[in-house]
């Protein structure tokens, strides 16, 4: 997988051709390094100030989509004119744009259960935080003794599985997070092309990410013929094409992105 700037000139030339481009991006771990605590992990003033350029031009759609909340990722970001896709894509606000999945939003009786049920069985964990993000549930546990992280996974295994059935929930689990979310198909990869089809203008999409919960961001880019940016350490398999070794390395990106 070739590292993004050594084959730029490539890269630079389809920048240029394409009149408008959709830039997305995930939040941790892609524009902000990966923090102890998520409510640590506030953009810096470089990447703030790019992605504050880069909403200003014509040329560019800027979005961020992460498994946050809507309204903490946009908060965290403190950028007003951005596109934002909350919950992996469930919830989606920018110009024009004010979408929270249906079938999503049915889960809150069975979503505050399952919140209750984890509180319950984790609390007694140390450095464990459960999230309550409004239409899903994350279990972070980052700063927990390496020694317990076995058992984090096991008692939030046994406590989602009740609730694990066709129509009801479904476990996924990223950088030291272990997720529960509505069961229905829906992802990055929808949310991008949701955003594909409310700006089709843009001829090219750009993104980038870094956890597993990317792929399908990676995918329906890579399909949409556009330009896919893991972040991070190389690992395989990984449905990217190119490579970024760090959020560092994204500002930087961007940076040359916002000289076109």
């Amino acid at each position: 997988m070739p590292h993004l700037l050594q084959v730029w000139p490539s890269v630079l030339k389809r920048l240029n051709e394409a009149e408008h481009i959709l830039l997305l991006s995930d939040y941790d771990g892609t524009l902000t390094p990966i923090a102890a605590q998520p409510d640590l992990a506030v953009l810096g003033q470089e990447p703030k100030n790019t992605l504050l350029s880069l909403s200003q031009r014509d040329k560019f759609i800027v979005g961020i989509i992460s498994g946050r909340s809507l309204l903490d990722v946009s908060a965290m970001a403190g950028l007003p004119d951005l596109v934002y896709a909350g919950n992996h894509g469930l919830e989606i606000s920018g110009p024009g744009l004010d979408f929270v999945h249906p079938e999503a939003e049915a889960f809150g009786k069975t979503r505050g259960l399952l919140v209750q049920d984890l509180q319950r069985e984790l609390s007694s964990l140390p450095g464990v935080l459960v999230e309550d993000k409004g239409l899903t549930i994350s279990v972070h546990y980052r700063q927990t003794p390496d020694e317990l992280a076995g058992d984090v996974e096991s008692r939030f295994n046994t406590t989602v599985s009740p609730y694990l059935k066709p129509g009801g929930w479904k476990a996924t689990a990223g950088k030291k997070v272990l997720e529960a979310r509505p069961d229905i198909p829906w992802d990055k990869g929808k949310a991008i092309a949701y955003l594909q089809d409310a700006y089709q203008s843009a001829s090219l999409t750009f993104y980038f990410g870094d956890d597993l919960t990317d792929e399908d961001g990676f995918e329906a880019v890579q399909s949409s013929g556009g330009i896919a940016v893991f972040v991070g350490q190389a690992r395989q398999p990984t449905r990217a094409i190119h490579r970024l070794d760090s959020p560092q390395e994204v500002v930087e990106t961007l940076q040359l992105i916002d000289r076109i």
